[in-house]
């Protein structure tokens, strides 16, 4: 298989080409259907528009436009006007547009924002494509609070989304600054992540996207690739001195706005990496924070056509000898007997349930891709047949195993027994598989402890 070799591609190395495999080019291909003709809400900090890899942003850009899908961008000015401030040898009262803003910090904003925006500008014009900025923003003064005046600082008052839906018709991306103007033609400093957060939820954007200088939400050095809203409502609440300042107002502004119905997934990823944007849409691991509200993972029953899939799957698997080797026209016989883990609509994990007879049954072909492995993703799927099992009135389930046995003695807590304890004909069937699997029995019996969802 051909492919572009190159080493890291991480900020610090610098700029670098990624490996790329035909097997790449189908995996985005399974996007493409999905996100054509959505619309993505883009937020680009003022420091990621200053790196060496903001030009490969717009080029990533080009290639969401390429497959129709709508593009809107929003601009940050942090790095900028702080630069200004240095340079001028001017105190700033504030440097996002969150707290008050006096007179000399609001000149310097409105200049640096008019300078970003014409950056932004010259990128897309050398990328070919259209940017149109507009006036659909409308502000008005944040005021005065707890006895603060806030001076300069505004918030949205309204936006004309039918303006910026028509734009998008005609293939333009619109572009928005953090500077806006009142119906008074007064103008003010606002939060632009607070400004993106607002317009994809307004647009109903598919996806809400911040390019930051880190690769996503923290908190005590981890970093969730996926997390829930509502498990990150309870982080901010509980955790908010833990999480990055970098992110807070971006993870604090999403929690507000993702909704089902109108913006279900918002992402955080480190700007400066190269294909940022790319490996995080069309890879199945991505390369940031994915924060949703939606059916993001679930588990059901398998489908005549997620045969093959599985089967693909299986095979690394059975090389391992994790897996007792499967043909696929088995598998499409006996997919009725399997139950598949979705991440994001790909599979990711599988298993069966075999009956066994006398009111046994077996749990079987339990298999998780491997960067998944740590994500509770297998515990999932055994407790997703347990609950099958017990409904389907079986008293006793079944599973044997040669590498995983700590997982289903301490995580799932099935017993180990010999193999005497199975039935008759699938102790035949152990046998001549030589394999020598260890036995593990739980009991389905109302009442048992056994039985429990762990």
């Amino acid at each position: 298989m051909n492919e572009i070799s190159t080493s890291s591609n991480s900020p610090e190395s610098g700029r670098k080409i990624p490996m790329l495999k035909a097997s790449d080019l189908r995996a985005i291909l399974e996007y493409v259907p999905l996100y054509r003709n959505q619309t993505f809400v883009i937020a680009i900090d003022g420091s990621v528009i200053e790196c060496d890899n903001f030009s490969d942003i717009i080029t990533d850009i080009a290639v969401l436009r390429s497959l129709n899908i709508n593009v809107v961008l929003v601009h940050g000015i942090g790095r900028q006007l702080k630069d200004a401030g240095l340079r001028t040898g001017t105190e700033l009262s504030d440097v996002y547009g969150t707290n008050p803003v006096d007179d000399k910090t609001f000149a310097l904003a409105h200049d640096v924002s008019a300078q970003v925006l014409q950056t932004v500008r010259d990128a897309f014009a050398a990328h070919d494509l259209n940017c149109v900025t507009t006036n659909a923003i409308r502000a008005t003064e944040v005021g005065i609070i707890s006895g603060v005046d806030f001076k300069n600082a505004g918030r949205t008052e309204k936006i004309d989304f039918h303006s910026i839906n028509e734009l998008l018709k005609l293939g333009m991306i619109p572009v928005f600054s953090p500077i806006a103007t009142g119906r008074d033609g007064r103008i003010f400093r606002i939060n632009s992540d607070l400004l993106a957060a607002e317009l994809a939820a307004g647009l109903h954007a598919t996806k809400l996207i911040y390019l930051t200088e880190t690769s996503g939400l923290s908190v005590d050095g981890g970093k969730p690739v996926a997390i829930p809203v509502d498990k990150l409502q309870e982080m901010i609440s509980s955790n908010r001195d833990k999480i990055d300042p970098r992110v807070f107002s971006k993870v604090n502004c999403a929690a507000k706005i993702l909704d089902p119905a109108k913006t279900p997934r918002a992402h955080i990823l480190d700007g400066r990496r190269f294909a940022c944007l790319l490996t995080e849409l069309f890879d199945k691991v991505g390369c940031g924070t994915m924060i949703y509200c939606d059916e993001y993972q679930k588990i059901r029953p398998a489908l005549p056509d997620d045969a093959r899939t599985i089967w693909n799957i299986s095979e690394v698997s059975s090389k391992e000898q994790n897996l007792v080797e499967r043909t696929l026209e088995y598998i499409e016989k006996t997919i009725d007997r399997y139950f598949v883990y979705e991440v994001d609509g790909s599979i990711i994990g599988f298993v069966s349930l075999l009956d066994l007879g006398g009111g046994d049954a077996e749990l079987a072909s339990l298999h998780v891709q491997e960067f998944y492995r740590n994500n509770k993703v297998g515990s999932k799927l055994v407790d997703f047949v347990i609950m099958k099992a017990k409904k389907s009135g079986y008293k006793r389930l079944f599973t044997l195993s040669t590498k995983s046995a700590p997982f289903f003695k301490n995580v799932c807590h099935f017993d180990e027994v010999p193999s005497s304890t199975l039935p008759q004909k699938r102790l035949e069937k152990y046998v001549q598989s030589k394999r020598n699997s260890r036995v593990f029995l739980k009991n389905l019996q109302e009442g048992s402890e056994a039985g429990n969802i762990q």
